[in-house]
């Protein structure tokens, strides 16, 4: 056991091995040997969480749950692009994105007490934003969308954004939240 398993992180990343993949805007992006298991690890989650419905039969838990893991996996990196956008806007993105098997972790590179609570505030706030947005667009866009399978991939990047944006809100350590409220009560507290 290791100390991120409390914010839901498979890897110890004191010790994963990191591979570099690439890079996005400046943004060195980083994987580990374990991402491989994102889609098996939310396939099953999903699945789990499904067996609270009973009456619901098992060709339909099967397809929410591939819904599911395909919301995750367009979710995820949508969440990480709203953190770099908001980080360039206020000249201090990311240096690196890792990316694990449970989730994304912004790297930040130097000391960060030093970096105004603006800047860290609005580099907090663009990946919530930016799935509230795209659940919002994908609720306008629902009605279009005849019945079937990509009507249930939308159902449930409705869902996952909307929980990724509001959830990544609430104060709650290694979240967005815990960054966003530090700061706000740091700025009311300066009044």
């Amino acid at each position: 056991m290791h100390k991120y398993l409390k914010f839901f992180l498979l890897e110890n990343l004191d010790t994963v091995r990191r591979i570099r993949v690439g890079s996005f805007w400046g943004v060195t992006l980083l994987i580990t040997p374990w991402t491989w298991l994102s889609p098996f690890v939310f396939f099953g989650l999903h699945f789990l969480l499904n067996l609270l419905n009973p009456r619901l039969p098992l060709d339909e838990r099967l397809l929410q749950s591939i819904y599911f893991v395909i919301a995750v996996e367009l979710t995820t990196p949508l969440h990480a692009f709203g953190h770099i956008i908001s980080g360039k806007l206020v000249h201090s993105a990311m240096d690196e994105l890792l990316i694990t098997a449970t989730r994304d972790v912004n790297i930040y590179h130097g000391d960060q007490s030093q970096i105004p609570g603006k800047v860290h505030l609005v580099r907090s706030l663009g990946g919530p934003i930016l799935n509230i947005l795209v659940g919002l667009v994908c609720i306008l866009i629902a009605p279009s969308i005849p019945a079937g399978f990509w009507s249930g991939v939308n159902t449930s990047m409705i869902s996952t954004n909307l929980f990724f944006g509001l959830g990544g809100l609430l104060p709650v350590p290694s979240v967005d939240g815990e960054v966003i409220w530090r700061e706000i009560i740091n700025w009311i507290k300066k009044k």
